[in-house]
């Protein structure tokens, strides 16, 4: 590269000898320029020294201040830099030729007068030219340093705080704040396509960042590795860098432009990033520890966890990754503000099944989730985690969203139905899974209890709200979120029918909770409508079965307390299974209805020739389904012509069919023994029932 000394307006340019060799010779001259060229040249106006400072004493009054102040240093090696482009590169360039493709002869002359220098060199009078400019910027990161000390803490400064938050050097500080420049000031977006004799690069290259800052950083010269994928400016995306490493362009001509977000961040902008629109919310609404309706050992254990994390954050600070595993509304979100509240972290909500709706982009938007996390201080609940779990989503996605967590310095809630067990990760930090299970009877009771409007939003006579709450928790095996849902409906179906004076009804909320149950069960059953009109009164049976089915509806009725007393010892057996035996014709299936249509619940007649299979293994799978669907329902399940499926198992010289056959039945009876609910089986022919179903 040439290296030319501008004489003073006028006066014609002479160039400037480069120091010798390493040979020990001194290159040859680089040729002056033609006469018609020269003629050509508009003379420039060069600032001798750079401009007189006023420096402020005393702290900060605001982060913009302090970047202003920043700005104001960074300008000053703008300005230098012009200076030396306008010594060097430039003093071989006609003015019309500035910005254009084509070169001329005598520029290309120039280059090659001069032999391959360090990057850093310059002329001794080039340099002079430049050198207060050092000067002033060193006193300049003097003064803004002690104000910066001297400021409280209740004056956050946005440029500390990102410089903390994501361990920026000095270089990568300064760096950051180059590609700032455009963003906030047009002259600058036409300064640096001067500096690299191109109108329309309007962002800075790699290679004139690193120009910019070599002369007083001492990291600058190693400065490519500030742009590598796992620096802090990309990793965080912080920078955006044009192209990749398969781009045809070198690195060094790359250009590279501060993101959005941090741009909006560092002017005061607290908007999340746009790519994250519904995806990532604020979590507004709020929640005690009174507003948790879970298991007692469970709400002090959270209690427990929150202090500890609070102690730990305000110390050295720390992670913590809590895994709530449970059913939709079974109040881990509730859990989650109770806790953030606690702690008084801010919550922001991210829909972990819309990331994996962005295949593209997934991995950059759980990236750009906990940047945000970093910037705002705040906690991050990933809610709909078993989308990513499922066999079917890419397992790269779980993997870098644990990685992100594992790495951010923060509170993270990964919400799950679907279990999970970390493996090859979080060796560092904390994780705990809290299991959230389907409220138990007491529970539900509790739910409906204190989620149950008061009297006078009844219709009259208004229920009575404990047995009204008992019934309700009896009938429907609901989550709170659930439970909310129903009531929720419920007032819908009042408004509709009453729009002046809306008044709630027991039917109301019957009809509120069957409508949150699961309809899954469409694929092996059908739904039995209700007999309109009868009741038990109508249905003709001889006194000694109308006693049993007396009993029975006692029974239905009655678990509420029987799981009041017994459900913590009860491991199996919580369900209940009736048999209907006798001819065609003689009311099972009515009688089954009735009971449904008591207990205001829905009855669903199992399609055998839906679950059977001649597949080894599929009516297992079948069966399964039917059951966990039936619990998700809160649906009676009614089995008729039940020896197809219940039928007695063979003897021990059995054919191969005949074991299949068994292990269908022994499969069947142990998922009987863990359903919850209600079964009725009815049969024409009682002595083909297997026995173990009899007990």
């Amino acid at each position: 590269m040439p290296f030319f000394k501008r004489s003073k307006q006028g006066e014609e340019s002479t160039p400037q000898k480069p120091p010798p060799t390493a040979a020990g010779g001194e290159p040859p001259d680089a040729p002056l320029e033609p006469a018609a060229v020269r003629a050509s040249r508009t003379p420039l106006q060069l600032p001798a020294s750079p401009p007189q400072l006023e420096l402020n004493a005393g702290q900060y009054a605001s982060s913009e201040e302090h970047l202003w102040d920043e700005l104001r240093r960074i300008d000053l090696y703008v300005r230098a830099q012009t200076i030396l482009w306008r010594e060097t590169t430039g003093a071989s360039k006609p003015a019309q030729m500035w910005g254009m493709v084509n070169v001329t002869d005598a520029e290309m002359d120039a280059y090659l007068q001069s032999p391959f220098l360090p990057l850093d060199y310059a002329a001794a009078g080039v340099e002079d030219s430049v050198a207060g400019f050092w000067q002033t910027i060193k006193v300049l990161a003097e003064s803004i340093r002690t104000r910066i000390e001297m400021t409280p803490p209740d004056v956050p400064l946005r440029l500390e705080t990102l410089r903390t938050l994501f361990r920026l050097s000095d270089l990568e500080y300064n760096v950051l704040l180059v590609c700032l420049l455009p963003e906030l000031d047009g002259r600058y977006r036409r300064l640096f396509g001067y500096l690299q004799d191109d109108a329309s690069r309007v962002n800075p290259s790699v290679e004139l960042v690193l120009n910019l800052l070599r002369r007083t950083d001492p990291d600058a010269d190693a400065g490519r590795a500030v742009f590598a994928s796992a620096s802090p400016l990309l990793e965080n995306h912080l920078l955006i860098l044009r192209g990749d490493a398969e781009s045809e362009e070198p690195l060094s001509v790359r250009s590279v432009r501060v993101d959005d977000r941090m741009a909006g961040y560092l002017t005061g902008s607290d908007a999340l990033d746009s790519r994250l629109r519904g995806i990532v919310r604020w979590e507004r609404e709020h929640a005690l520890w009174e507003d948790l309706i879970i298991e007692p050992e469970r709400q002090a254990q959270l209690e427990d966890l929150s202090e500890w994390y609070r102690s730990l954050r305000d110390g050295a600070g720390g992670s913590l990754t809590l895994f709530l595993r449970g059913p939709e509304g079974g109040g881990r979100l509730t859990a989650a503000r109770a806790f953030c509240t606690a702690t008084q972290t801010p919550l922001l909500f991210v829909d972990a099944a819309a990331v994996r709706r962005s295949p593209d982009d997934d991995e950059l938007l759980i990236d750009l989730a906990y940047r945000e996390a970093k910037l705002l201080g705040a906690a991050l609940y990933w809610a709909r985690c078993e989308q990513l779990l499922d066999a079917s989503c890419p397992p790269h996605i779980w993997s870098h969203l644990t990685a992100a967590a594992e790495k951010f310095r923060g509170l993270t809630f990964l919400a799950s139905s679907a279990a999970w067990e970390p493996s090859g990760c979080f060796h560092e930090t904390p994780y705990l899974r809290l299991d959230f299970p389907m409220p138990a009877y007491e529970l539900r009771r509790r739910i409906w209890e204190a989620r149950l409007p008061p009297a006078e939003q009844f219709a009259e006579p208004a229920p009575e709200r404990s047995a009204l709450a008992d019934r309700l928790a009896n009938s429907f095996q609901l989550t709170e979120g659930q439970i909310v849902d129903a009531l929720c409906t419920a007032r819908e179906e009042a408004l509709r029918r009453e729009p002046q004076e809306p008044r709630l009804t027991v039917s109301d909320l019957y009809d509120g909770c069957r409508r949150q149950s699961n309809r899954s069960l469409a694929a092996f059953a059908r739904r039995l409508e209700p007999h309109a009109g009868f009741s038990f009164e109508h249905l003709i049976l001889p006194p000694p079965n109308k006693r049993q089915l007396d009993d029975l509806r006692f029974r239905i009725s009655a678990r509420s307390q029987v799981r009041r007393q017994f459900e913590k010892r009860l491991t199996l057996g919580r369900g209940l299974i009736a048999l209907f035996t006798g001819a065609s014709g003689t009311g099972k299936t009515m009688a089954a209805g009735l009971l449904a249509q008591e207990q205001g619940v829905d009855l669903y007649k199992i399609d055998l020739s839906a679950v059977v299979s001649k597949y080894v293994g599929e009516t297992e799978k079948n069966l399964n389904t039917v059951f966990a669907e039936a619990e998700d329902a809160n649906a009676i399940i009614f089995f008729d012509e039940g020896e197809a499926l219940f039928g007695q198992r063979g003897s021990k010289n059995e054919s191969g069919q005949d074991r299949w056959a068994n292990m269908e039945i022994n499969y069947l009876l142990q998922r009987v023994e863990e359903y919850t609910g209600v079964v009725i089986l009815a049969s024409n022919l009682r002595q083909n029932i297997d026995e173990a179903f009899m007990r």
